[in-house]
């Protein structure tokens, strides 16, 4: 082996440095989506960085020693080493192939540690925090914790709710809490963390809950609960939850607004052929488990128009699966993909003759209801706190004009993140 060690590293190297210098040929590497990572891959584009464009061109012209210089000093900047690492290893030759191996490597040496226990609940990897239940056949996270951390951070999100309530008395505020598996009771991995949540979290929230806070809650009732609102490789609410949720938000809505429009009903549930869908958890680990089936909801909605961060859109992205124009490439991100991908801010407005407008603040599992609560309202706006980091109510309020602020979130977002979640008054 260790006379083999050298040609290892010596071939690791050449595709290492052909990459930067395929640079100086093509000038940049190109922005591509990767599906299965559900993301756009870094590019270090030479055009972006005057120094590294003119260290290249010093190269085309032969004058090395001046290239060299300039390309030393880059390199001790941080901030260049950083994109140039981050490129480096998204321009990498086969890397999806080679991140692939690692995890089934991984996977093997996972098998061999618990071929000694019973243990029907182990790592789907060695780095995610993600789990294989092997009972229910699904991928989960790991518990969350409940701890004094957790009580001050859920202190500090209660007086936050207080001050929105006080400095703006005009609005409504609503909160729609749903809870997600790691913060149940039912968790499978609870017993072996000694902190975890087991709805601690939201019970000490609920106890305090802000004067003024119309409040509502999805709660699971055990594990085949939650294998009936939520998929299986996923961490969003399949179509079940969905419905379920819209249900309970129009009923908590229409208790102050007495002339909503009735509730949209689905005519049909539909799944689509060929898709199997394999969500967040699956395409964070690559483990090998079935795709879940993708069923969603047919609805004919009023007409409306959408702008999604200020672009007007022709059409909602839903319609292209109707017409048979998506994707079944493995790993494509369908929850976003159907219902919309995560923007920092989409507009709906209705053709109605509703006089109130709704502000929706939330993560991704939002989208999906966006257009079916913006339906009983003239405008709706809904906003996702992640892309407005001096995200100010009273500045937006200046701008739309709002009647009702709805918060749709799990216990991050709707009461013990204080870092992308806590809205400022």
């Amino acid at each position: 082996m260790k006379k083999v060690y050298p040609y290892f590293l010596i071939v690791f190297f050449i595709i290492l440095i052909t990459i930067p210098f395929s640079w100086l040929f093509k000038g940049e590497s190109s922005s591509e989506e990767s599906v299965v990572e559900a993301r756009t891959m870094v590019a270090l584009k030479p055009a972006s960085s005057p120094n590294l464009q003119h260290a290249l061109d010093l190269v085309r012209d032969k004058k090395y020693l001046e290239a060299s210089l300039i390309l030393i000093d880059l390199y001790t900047s941080s901030t260049f080493v950083g994109k140039f690492e981050r490129a480096t290893s998204d321009q990498f030759p086969l890397r999806l192939t080679i991140i692939q191996f690692s995890k089934a490597l991984e996977r093997m040496i996972i098998k061999l540690a618990y071929s000694f226990t019973p243990d029907s609940v182990t790592p789907a990897d060695m780095t995610r925090g993600i789990y294989f239940d092997a009972e229910h056949d699904q991928l989960i996270y790991a518990p969350t914790l409940f701890n004094e951390t957790t009580r001050a951070l859920i202190d500090e999100r209660i007086m936050g709710y207080e001050d929105l309530i006080e400095k703006h008395p005009e609005q409504d505020f609503y909160l729609y809490y749903y809870e997600i598996l790691e913060n149940s009771k039912y968790h499978p991995l609870n017993p072996y963390f000694n902190e975890a949540d087991k709805n601690q979290s939201i019970e000490y929230f609920e106890d305090k809950l802000p004067e003024g806070l119309h409040f509502k809650k999805f709660m699971l009732n055990g594990m085949d609960d939650h294998r009936k609102y939520y998929y299986r490789t996923d961490h969003h609410w399949n179509v079940y939850g969905l419905l379920r949720a819209y249900e309970e938000i129009y009923d908590m809505l229409s208790k102050d607004y007495s002339d909503i429009s009735p509730m949209l009903k689905y005519k049909k549930l539909v799944e689509f052929p060929g898709i199997e869908f394999l969500g967040s958890m699956a395409r964070e680990t690559f483990y090998p488990i079935a795709g879940d089936n993708f069923i969603v909801e047919v609805i004919d909605f009023p007409s409306f128009e959408m702008i999604k961060s200020g672009q007007l859109v022709n059409e909602h992205p839903r319609l292209a699966y109707f017409a048979g124009d998506y994707s079944t490439i493995p790993y494509t991100n369908q929850f976003n993909e159907f219902y919309g991908k995560v923007t920092d801010l989409i507009e709906y407005t209705f053709d109605n003759d509703s006089d109130k407008n709704l502000l929706i603040i939330g993560s991704s599992f939002r989208n999906a209801l966006d257009p079916l609560l913006a339906s009983h309202y003239h405008n709706t706006y809904c906003i996702d706190l992640r892309y407005y980091m001096d995200f100010s109510l009273s500045k937006f309020l200046e701008e739309h004009d709002v009647n009702d602020i709805l918060i749709v979130g799990d216990d991050e977002v709707a009461f013990e993140d204080i870092e992308y979640w806590k809205i400022n008054p």
